[in-house]
């Protein structure tokens, strides 16, 4: 009991269940902030120890390892970027600008190298990591559509907007995964169709729909990559491409039948503390927004591999 109320008992789990949804972000805040605090302290001990092993500092090995294999921007480079944003650089002496410019451009170079040496020693060295991430049960519901085998090692449950731009742009890393792990990976896809996005639950309904003449992945794809304004005309559109029948597919989107479903997995999804898509859960990891592929290839491979 954490309260009472004229006699009546409000219990820690009722707190815990109304405050799910915040401190799933919370928690997966801290993590994502403590692991890359984590990951700069591993790097500072590999990078102390390999400049004791060379018999040198730190800095003379930052030097020549990072700095000296960092080369200048290329000045016409820098004149572009400085032509196509000169608005942004209004009332600044152009040399400035271009000072300014290829200074951002070295800082950029350099974090990267920088990144590659680090990862470069991680990679030679014997490093573990017992920092857990934080993890959640996901309760697929029953029917949801899914590709890849049932008993896979690692589960991918996805939480997609059809009108969002950033899933749109992560549809490329998701075929790559289900390509170089196949056999290994399930992928689920939920709806989370956002407020400011009126095509999103029309284009829901319409995937479903498809699902039901067997077309659920094809036309989900077409949706991702395809873009266009999602109203009936091109939901029909892209239905004929797929060979679908035209009539029980129009008499689909035309019904509500789906709509309890959609709008049960976006609840769903706000209580695990999906605030906006793409966003995914592997085996439990979230994983936020539309990562590049090596940030998917990570976890999964930690999930393969029990770490």
């Amino acid at each position: 009991v954490v309260a009472e109320v004229n006699g009546q008992a409000i219990t820690r789990a009722q707190l815990d269940e109304r405050a799910a949804s915040a401190l799933s972000r919370i928690r997966q805040e801290e993590y994502e902030i403590l692991s890359r605090a984590l990951d700069e302290l591993i790097a500072d001990h590999l990078v102390e120890a390999e400049a004791e092993a060379r018999g040198m500092s730190t800095a003379e090995l930052f030097r020549q390892e990072v700095t000296q294999r960092v080369n200048p921007p290329d000045s016409a480079y820098v004149a572009a970027l400085y032509d196509q944003n000169r608005s942004r650089f209004a009332g600044q002496p152009r040399e400035e600008a271009l000072a300014r410019i290829e200074e951002v451009l070295l800082d950029r170079a350099t974090a990267d190298r920088q990144g590659q040496f680090a990862g470069t020693l991680r990679a030679k060295a014997d490093v573990t990591v017992h920092l857990d991430p934080p993890r959640v049960a996901i309760q697929v519901p029953p029917g949801s559509p899914g590709t890849g085998p049932e008993n896979a090692p690692v589960t991918i449950v996805e939480f997609s907007d059809y009108q969002c731009p950033f899933c749109h742009r992560a549809q490329g890393v998701v075929d790559r995964i289900l390509d170089e792990y196949a056999g290994k990976v399930r992928f689920v896809h939920l709806d989370f169709p956002l407020d400011n996005h009126p095509g999103a639950i029309p284009a829901a309904r319409a995937s479903r729909c498809a699902g039901e003449q067997g077309k659920f992945w094809e036309y989900h794809r077409n949706l991702m990559l395809e873009k266009g304004p999602l109203d009936q005309a091109d939901l029909d559109k892209r239905a004929a491409a797929l060979g679908l029948d035209a009539g029980r597919f129009s008499e689909c989107v035309a019904s509500d039948r789906h709509d309890d479903a959609i709008r049960s997995e976006l609840e769903y999804g706000a209580s695990l503390g999906v605030t906006g898509t793409p966003a995914y859960f592997i085996n439990g990891r979230m994983v936020s927004g539309a990562r590049p592929y090596p940030d998917f290839a990570g976890v999964i491979d930690a999930e393969l591999s029990g770490d």
